[in-house]
C-alpha cells in the first residue's frame, strides 16, 4: 500500500547522483542536479521511509554539508577559470604590441636592414681570446670579424653592413657564429644575443606567448632579452 512506501536508496546513492550529475562528460546540463533538486529528493525520501528504520539524522546533514561543499567547489572552479580565461586575453593584447618591434633573443639568426648597422652580443662563462664572429647567408661567408678578446660576460659586437670586399650587404636573414680561445688553447663556442623584428603574436597551448620572428623562428617571451621600436 501507498502507506508502507519504503524507498530503499541510501543517501549515498543521492550523492553518487549529484557528482555524476556535476561532471558534463557523464551527463548533459539539462540533467545535471542543483541544490534545489537535492534538498526535494531528500524530502521525498524523509516522506517516505520506513517507520521502524527511520533517516539518520547524522547522515542527512552529512549529505547537507556534502552538498553544499561541492556547489562551493564547483562555483570556485568556474570563477578561477573565467579569471585564467581574461588573464590569457590581457597576455594576448599586450603581445600584440610588440608586433613590428625588435628584439634581442638568444640565438644565431637575425635580420639586417640595409644601410643600417646590426648589433648582437656574444656571452661566455669564462675568458677567452682571439675572438672571430662569422656572418653567413645562404649563400656561404660574408664577413669574419676579429672580436679581440672576451671576459666572462657579455660583450657588444657591431657589424656595419658590409662585406669582406666592403660591398653593403642587401635587407634580408643572416646566421652568425662565434668561437674564441680559453686559457688551455682549445677552442669554445660562444653564446650569441640576436636582433630581430617580431612578425607576430601567438599562444601556446599552456597560456603562454609565443614570438614569431622575421627569421621564421617562434620563440618564447621568457627568450626575449631586450625590445625596442
Amino acid at each position: 500500500m501507498a502507506d508502507n512506501l519504503t524507498i530503499n536508496t541510501s543517501s549515498t546513492d543521492y550523492m553518487a547522483a549529484m557528482q555524476q550529475s556535476s561532471n558534463p562528460a557523464s551527463s548533459a546540463p539539462s540533467n545535471e542536479m542543483g541544490q534545489a533538486e537535492f534538498l526535494m529528493l531528500l524530502t521525498t525520501q524523509m516522506q517516505n521511509q520506513d517507520p521502524s528504520k527511520p533517516m539518520d539524522p547524522t547522515s542527512f546533514v552529512s549529505d547537507l554539508t556534502q552538498m553544499s561543499q561541492l556547489e562551493s567547489t564547483n562555483k570556485m572552479t568556474e570563477s578561477i577559470m573565467a579569471m585564467t580565461m581574461g588573464f590569457q586575453n590581457l597576455q594576448t593584447l599586450q603581445g600584440a604590441a610588440l608586433i613590428g618591434k625588435n628584439v634581442q633573443v638568444n640565438g644565431e639568426d637575425f635580420s639586417h636592414t640595409q644601410g643600417q648597422a646590426s648589433q648582437f652580443s656574444l656571452s661566455s662563462d669564462q675568458p677567452l681570446s682571439d675572438v672571430k664572429v662569422v656572418i653567413t647567408d645562404a649563400n656561404g661567408i660574408v664577413k669574419e670579424i676579429d672580436a679581440g678578446s672576451l671576459q666572462e660576460g657579455e660583450k657588444i659586437v657591431d657589424w656595419d653592413g658590409l662585406d669582406d670586399v666592403g660591398a653593403e650587404r642587401a635587407d634580408g636573414l643572416y646566421s652568425l657564429t662565434a668561437y674564441g680561445t680559453d686559457e688551455n688553447g682549445d677552442l669554445k663556442s660562444i653564446d650569441t644575443v640576436v636582433g630581430s623584428r617580431v612578425n607576430s603574436v601567438g599562444v601556446n597551448s599552456d597560456g603562454s606567448i609565443a614570438l614569431t620572428l622575421a627569421t621564421g623562428e617562434r620563440v618564447s617571451m621568457d627568450d626575449v632579452r631586450e625590445i625596442s621600436g
